[in-house]
């Protein structure tokens, strides 16, 4: 969360404390949200708010409903935010992939969004005995210094190359030997603790003009 865009969040960011449990209540302008809620308007709701320091000297300020200190330590969500890039990736990943719509109509954007699903669980159907190789490996070598993990977006791109093979031509054992090959031979290597500064890029507009229906 950004310390500014609470009042309560910027307090305690200023305040030096690793987490803390405020309260807050929806403003009156916002209480047509929980029309269907009845008694949440003047309820008093509770979170924790969590800083976490960062190896570059940042922080980050988590929260969550989680307001146990005893039964959730602040040590469980120091651990749990390192977790956080690989469910970051798989959502930038499926998410590049559902902005750009063929078209404007429900039937369109059901459509796609249904087929993205389709091919990304298909992927990882497809690439999960490469994983399974690729840790087996590590395991077994004591001289590798990092282990690996296979290019998702290469995955994916694969796993439309062979899609006519496997669907059209029932060609299914020769596809999934050259997906197996391709996603094995394409894997990346695992640097913990890396950080690389991130690029800022214009965003990317979607023109739907000339786009069918």
């Amino acid at each position: 969360m950004k310390d500014n865009w609470w009042l309560e969040v910027n307090r305690f960011n200023q305040s030096g404390k690793k987490e803390a449990v405020v309260a807050f209540s929806l403003p009156k302008k916002d209480h047509k949200l929980l029309k269907d809620y009845p008694g949440w308007g003047n309820k008093t709701i509770y979170c924790r708010l969590v800083k976490i320091e960062l190896p570059n000297g940042e922080s980050e300020i988590l929260r969550a409903s989680l307001t146990d200190m005893e039964q959730y330590p602040y040590e469980d969500f120091e651990e749990l935010y390192h977790y956080r890039w690989n469910q970051e990736e798989g959502y930038k990943l499926l998410k590049c992939r559902v902005e750009e719509f063929s078209g404007k109509t429900a039937t369109a954007v059901k459509q796609d969004f249904y087929a993205k699903i389709f091919l990304m669980t298909l992927a990882a159907a497809y690439a999960f005995p490469i994983e399974e190789k690729v840790r087996e490996e590590y395991h077994a070598d004591e001289q590798r210094g990092h282990g690996q993990k296979i290019n998702r977006t290469n995955t994916l791109a694969m796993t439309r190359d062979i899609l006519t093979g496997v669907f059209a031509r029932k060609d299914i054992r020769p596809a999934l030997e050259a997906f197996d090959q391709i996603v094995y031979k394409t894997r990346e290597i695992i640097r913990p603790n890396r950080s690389v500064k991130r690029k800022p890029k214009p965003k990317r507009q979607y023109h739907m003009n000339y786009k069918r229906l």
